[in-house]
């Protein structure tokens, strides 16, 4: 995952980050650069302590290691992968063979004397999906046909054609073997390409009817989690391209991902009826365990992608400015987080389930060491699996067995040599007689050299058994702390090692380390004093770390103390205050009553009946009158925008319309969209079949308008998991399929139905769709999308041919980008075409001759697969598109290519004719 997946740089976004007198000079600073600038040369990347480092662990084969430094200097090559599979994904494949790699089919390219690499396909990614370019900013500059080639690839991924991502991110999810049934989870997703990959691996239903919409939606799903909310909005915009109904995305820390209990089969599902039967077998049969399961179960995955956030060691190419602010101590700190991670998506996955435990770092302290403990404490419950024989093409080096740690002083073989003076270390670092006994060369370690990439490290690891009670690393060996939390100053204890022991531990071990290392001056080795003063200058770190702890204990301490002297002061004022008061009031009271008891009494006796009624007259009045006011409240609510219907249910934030506060404050709340007018709505005014699951499957994130803006639908699987987390324990801020969007029009009437179909749903939704559905022929579909904005007759009182006299005439005078869609075709199907939303799709026969049918399509969710249909909005003079500019080129662009291809075959066709003509002849 990288540096920075916890959180990264923080942004100054607050009022408190900008506090001073606010003021700063108009003037450059020539003395403040960015710090990523001061390693622009590959002179100047170097850093002796990484070198050391990683030299020690023995991780680069031998003769190989001034390879490996020298790839590290070079910028890091362009690399894509071709979104999905099928004929539109190997037809993408060849337009850039083609139209763009065609160029290095002649001979070597030179420029300035300066060989031009020519792109290649990654040799062991499937399919030739995967490519590889390295070219310079000069080469681009000056060979226009490589800026094609740079601008096709920024167009292509906007449309989601392709996905711009690094070598060895990609490897990960290819030893996951997901299938279309498999609950997955991505324990830290952010950015989201390994996402993606996981959703095609998903939808990948070979040998199912494409054509049939949503019965070929996976009874599997994809939750992606990411512990940086603002990354999440990343990932979420980078799976946009997926038309998937079956992806959430959730904003938890990794090692506190929560557990969903009580999951049952979504309501009107098949697998809701299979589970009827089964739980009706079970109960004529007396089985109680099969009656017990029917009540629910915990929600375990299939499949874990555990990529932590790493040090980032192998990501140089790409940042160099690692090169300056590496340090042993970033892995090592990372180290203990990485191991709760992993150990929690152990919990969490099935019996049978894989896991693939990933960085982007050779570091064996955040790679070997983390699975080898994981091994340890499963004990047997975990198995490293041999995936050698996979990818075969893949260069890769073995996991080893034995490794050192190094804390910012010295070396450490074992957890006995640091335990009393290793600065900030942790057991679980460390290799043992145990752990090299495991088959740790399984692991594999992607070297940069080999192949031209970054560095990564991949395990792939199966769950064999029930694991025994995990619980997170102790840190009963880290000193005790005492911190405040809160404002009124509550104390929490972590309890640990004593720091004034552990302080005087570091001094004695400090000072029997200096005079080893004095003797060993005198007797002239230096070698050995050397290692003797490292030893006392890590003792003397401990011993900070120790007085450090002491002192914060005895300042919160304090600081406790005075808070509880000042709580008690002040409840004690309070007190007297409140008792003085009561004195006070009791003598008043008690003269008045003695003046006037005798003429209230007399008073009271005659209208005491009567004032009963009074008042229950009056409470009956004022409860009319509240009822009334409600009643009128709510018209008013509804005149306003309030939505009309009460949900059955809710899950996620607080807010947009929610009674309550929520569970997770500044997140929208999930929504279901109950309320019949809606419903009836769109399956009237779209035709949708009534199959298709619309009324309980669909969702919003708002309640504070009667039509809500965006509705998304939700796969079985999902909404069943948004039933069963009814603790609303998971923080949700996407999910589901974004279907309908209501549409504005300032001031204009939005006919009989407010929403329109939203693009990246229209894949998913258009085999249900039996009205409000326009087949244009080729002409007429490329023309709108060329223009966006196509003008239509409007039907005139002039009969036969004096009409159409007329029009041809206003033709003949009028531009062509505004001359009215005339073909006869078309003409008829908008007679029958409502004002609103609709779908503009290439005519049937059209799209069959060209290839580009909906049966034809290729397999999975993309949009790159999708369909040639756009979502459209006719009013009465014209017919607009609904969709970006740049899908809108990629669909044409689509469409000239199976011209220019079925114009070859037919060229093709005839010259064989001849020849065999010829032959006769």
């Amino acid at each position: 995952m990288g540096r920075g997946g916890r959180g990264g740089h923080k942004k100054r976004l607050m009022r408190k980050d900008y506090q001073g007198d606010g003021k700063r000079d108009n003037a450059w600073n020539e003395k403040k650069t960015h710090r990523a600038d001061q390693y622009l040369e590959a002179g100047d990347m170097h850093n002796e302590a990484f070198e050391e480092y990683y030299k020690v662990q023995d991780i680069v084969p031998e003769g190989e290691w001034q390879e490996f430094l020298d790839i590290l200097k070079k910028p890091l090559p362009i690399t894509f992968r071709i979104n999905g599979s099928g004929r539109f994904a190997a037809e993408l494949v060849t337009k850039l063979q083609t139209d763009f790699f065609s160029h290095f089919s002649e001979g070597p390219v030179m420029l300035d004397g300066e060989l031009v690499q020519p792109p290649r396909p990654l040799p062991w990614y499937p399919s030739n999906l995967a490519w590889h370019m390295n070219f310079t900013r000069n080469q681009l500059r000056k060979l226009s046909w490589l800026a094609a080639i740079h601008e096709f690839m920024k167009v292509a991924n906007e449309a989601g054609s392709i996905t711009r991502q690094e070598a060895v991110s990609m490897v990960p999810p290819l030893f996951m073997d997901v299938q279309p049934h498999h609950r997955v989870l991505d324990m830290c997703a952010a950015p989201g390409s390994k996402t993606f990959q996981l959703l095609e691996m998903l939808h990948n239903m070979e040998g199912a009817d494409s054509s049939s919409g949503s019965s070929t939606t996976p009874s599997g799903f994809v939750v992606a989690n990411d512990a940086d909310a603002q990354r999440c909005n990343l990932l979420t915009h980078q799976t946009k391209r997926m038309c998937s109904p079956c992806l959430m995305v959730t904003n938890h820390n990794g090692e506190q991902f929560p557990k969903i209990t009580g999951l049952q089969p979504a309501p009107g599902s098949a697998a809701a009826a299979a589970a009827a039967v089964e739980a009706a077998a079970a109960e004529l049969a007396g089985n109680a365990a099969q009656q017990q399961q029917g009540e629910g179960e915990v929600m375990r995955f299939d499949r874990i992608l555990c990529d932590v956030p790493c040090s980032g060691d192998g990501t140089m190419r790409k940042a160099p400015d690692i090169w300056r602010r590496w340090s042993v101590n970033n892995g090592n700190g990372l180290h203990n987080m990485q191991l709760r991670i992993a150990l929690h998506a152990v919990r969490l996955l099935k019996v049978g389930g894989r896991m693939v435990y990933s960085t982007c770092t050779p570091n064996p302290i955040e790679d070997e060491a983390v699975v080898a403990e994981l091994l340890v404490r499963c004990k047997g419950g975990l198995q490293l699996l041999d995936v050698s024989d996979q990818l075969p093409e893949l260069k890769r080096c073995a996991g080893k067995r034995k490794w050192l740690v190094r804390d910012k002083h010295q070396w450490y073989s074992s957890w006995e040599e640091a335990a009393k003076v290793g600065f900030k270390l942790d057991p679980t670092m460390f290799s043992s007689h145990e752990k090299q006994q495991l088959p740790l060369e399984r692991c594999m370690r992607i070297l940069p050299h080999h192949q031209d990439t970054g560095g990564f490290f991949v395990a792939v690891l199966q769950k064999v058994a029930e694991t025994p009670d995990l619980p997170d690393p102790s840190l009963a060996h880290r000193f005790t702390r005492i911190i405040t939390a809160g404002r009124d100053g509550r104390l929490i204890k972590i309890d640990g090692a004593d720091p004034h022991q552990g302080a005087e531990d570091a001094a004695a071990y400090a000072l029997e380390a200096a005079e080893q290392a004095i003797a060993a001056l005198e007797a002239g080795d230096a070698a050995a004093a050397t290692k003797a003063a490292n030893a006392a200058a890590a003792a003397a770190s401990r011993g900070g770390l120790a007085q450090d702890a002491a002192t914060e204990i005895y300042k919160n301490q304090r600081r406790y103390d005075s808070q509880e002297a000042r709580k008690q002061q002040q409840l004690a004022k309070q007190q007297q205050r409140q008792q003085d008061a009561a004195t006070a009031g009791a003598d008043e009271d008690a003269a008045a009553v003695e003046a006037d008891a005798d003429a209230d009494v007399e008073a009271m006796e005659g209208v005491e009946t009567a004032g009963d009624d009074v008042d229950a007259d009056a409470d009956a009045a004022a409860a009319a009158a509240d009822e009334a006011e409600g009643a009128d409240d709510a018209a008013d609510g509804a005149a306003d925008g309030k939505a009309a219907w009460t949900p059955s249910w809710v899950r996620g934030g607080g807010g947009r319309g929610r009674s309550g506060s929520g569970r997770f404050r500044g997140i929208d709340p999930i929504i279901p969209v109950e309320d019949p007018t809606i419903i009836k709505m769109l399956v009237d005014f779209y035709g949708v079949e009534a199959s298709f699951p619309l009324a309980t499957h669909l969702i919003t994130r708002s309640l504070e308008a009667a039509f809500p803006k965006r509705l998304y639908y939700v796969s079985d699987a999902l909404l069943a998991v948004l039933l069963a987390d009814v603790r609303e324990s998971l923080k949700i801020t996407a999910t589901g399929l974004k279907l309908f969007e209501r549409h504005e029009l300032r001031g204009k009437e939005l006919g009989k139905c407010q929403y329109r179909i939203a693009q990246e749903g229209l894949p998913f939704l258009l085999p249900h769709l039996t009205k409000q559905v326009i087949r244009l022929p080729v002409a007429d579909f490329m023309r709108l999308l060329a223009d966006r904005n196509v003008p239509l007759l409007i039907p005139s009182s002039a009969a036969g041919s004096e009409a159409e006299t007329a029009a041809a005439a206003a033709a003949a005078k009028t531009p062509s980008n505004q001359v009215p869609l005339s073909t006869p075709s078309v003409l008829k199907q908008l007679e029958g075409l409502e004002s609103g939303g609709a779908v503009a799709l290439l005519d049937e026969e059209a799209a069959q001759q060209l290839g580009l049918a909906l049966d034809q399509a290729g397999s999975g969710a993309l949009t790159a697969n999708a369909p040639l249909a756009v979502s459209v909005w006719r009013t009465r003079a014209s017919l607009s598109v609904l969709v970006a500019k740049n899908e809108c080129e990629q669909m044409a662009d689509k469409v000239r290519s199976a011209q220019q291809r079925m114009k070859q075959q037919q060229q093709g066709g005839k010259g064989a004719a001849k020849q065999a003509e010829a032959v006769a002849a």
